[in-house]
């Protein structure tokens, strides 16, 4: 090695390395897209409390109650990057069904940090990364591409994960210009936000508001899925059966997408408003259809 740095430089050397992460980035998509669809989709929930006392255990147990399903698959988050799995809440169903994980690193996070948690999650064969979901919210596309690429070096240099890739906003007809936030080369999926309420376009189907982000990901050979949607029962501008109806209309979504619909995961929380699904039949029954039609 000490004759090869005289002879090349440390420069060269380090551009060298950079070559081979980016094949091995390459190698990994390729891989994705010659991989089969996902062969069913995993409907689930973001799962939260009525209460401070319940654990994750309860809550998600109670969630499965409500719906009289059980959950294939749970939207997890972590405020910020746990120093570990075992500080994750990932550890709470790990290995029970499909977890769709996201967590929060900065432009500034160390790839070795970054590595270190990747690396401690004991089975990440069932496991979906997203890192920052919602970036829109928080930073312009740059400072997320930044963080974007420091998380898929560190993801792909552990490997074994299902697939890494973005979360967009709120997704709907007035969101489009989110995709410049998507990295599709270093992603394998691409999944959206979507809540009917807040889009104010409560007429138009689920996949008339996410078209644009599916056609993307059709073009782009990523897998789709739904982060996160819902409907707010105290929000009254919209009717409780036109929520439902909208909710059902998720269930045209799975053959539209060209490289499978990963997973749809409800969320059923009161963060931002009441998107309790055992609060409105309608929508708890609309739920319990994509459930089945998916199944």
């Amino acid at each position: 090695m000490s004759e090869l740095v005289t002879v090349l430089g440390e420069a060269a050397l380090d551009r060298i390395k950079a070559l081979e992460t980016r094949v091995r980035a390459l190698e990994g998509r390729v891989s994705t897209l010659e991989a089969a669809s996902p062969a069913t989709t995993a409907v689930g929930m973001a799962v939260g409390w009525r209460d401070g006392t319940a654990s994750w255990p309860e809550a998600i147990a109670r969630a499965e109650a409500a719906a009289e399903r059980p959950l294939q698959a749970r939207r997890v988050y972590d405020p910020g990057v746990p120093a570990s799995f075992s500080e994750s809440y990932l550890r709470h169903d790990h290995g029970v069904r499909v977890q769709v994980w996201s967590f929060k690193p900065l432009p500034t996070t160390p790839t070795d940090t970054l590595v270190d948690l990747f690396a401690s999650v004991p089975d990440r064969s069932n496991v979906w990364v997203v890192p920052h979901h919602e970036p829109r919210d928080n930073m312009p596309p740059e400072e997320y591409h930044a963080l974007y690429r420091t998380t898929h070096r560190a993801c792909s240099e552990v490997g074994g994960f299902a697939g890494i890739g973005p979360c967009l906003t709120n997704w709907g007809v007035r969101n489009r210009n989110e995709l410049e936030y998507v990295i599709p080369e270093l992603s394998d999926f691409l999944a959206v936000d979507s809540y009917v309420d807040m889009e104010g376009t409560p007429e138009l189907s689920a996949v008339e508001h996410v078209r644009a982000a599916l056609d993307y990901a059709n073009a782009n050979g990523l897998a789709f899925g739904i982060g996160e949607f819902g409907v707010d029962q105290d929000r009254g501008n919209v009717s409780p059966e036109r929520k439902a109806a909208w909710m059902r209309s998720f269930a045209e979504l799975g053959p539209l997408t060209e490289h499978g619909l990963a997973w749809l995961c409800y969320f059923h929380s009161d963060v931002g408003g009441n998107f309790w699904l055992d609060n409105d039949q309608g929508a708890l029954d609309a739920y319990r259809h994509l459930w089945d039609v998916y199944a």
